[in-house]
């Protein structure tokens, strides 16, 4: 069992799918950050006093100007050292072009046999493969 105690870090992140595929964010290309230049699942840090789901609205909001009318399905939950991860998936009901991209240096959406071109999140790519897997399927 995961220690809590340990977790510093708590961040949620929304899967937003649409046809068989993936909405990813390819993440700014710079020193300061997490896996720069790398591509990731939308979401950020859960700010105190925000439920995780509250904290995957807002994030979605801010890095791509969309205030999400379909609901948040909590698909997991884990501890990863300080870090815990809340991930959800949303159905993305816009075209990609209705989209504004206001954090990171790009966004694609991807399937998962093109995800493999990608240079995604460790993390992330665990996260991914289990949802195209397994339960993308059961969300259709």
């Amino acid at each position: 069992m995961p220690d809590s105690d340990a977790v510093q870090i708590r961040v949620a992140a929304v899967i937003l799918y649409q046809d068989g595929r993936v909405l990813l964010q390819h993440r700014d290309d710079r020193p300061d950050i997490a896996w720069p230049n790398h591509w990731a699942i939308f979401g950020g840090h859960i700010e105190d006093g925000e439920t995780p789901q509250q904290a995957a609205l807002r994030e979605i909001e801010e890095e791509l100007g969309l205030r999400l009318e379909s609901p948040l399905v909590p698909i997991r939950h884990h501890i990863d050292g300080i870090r815990e991860r809340f991930v959800f998936a949303a159905r993305l009901t816009v075209p990609l072009e209705s989209l504004t991209l206001m954090e990171g240096q790009g966004m694609a959406l991807v399937t998962a046999e093109e995800l493999w071109s990608y240079p995604v999140v460790q993390a992330h790519l665990a996260i991914l493969m289990q949802f195209f897997g397994e339960l993308m399927f059961e969300l259709l």
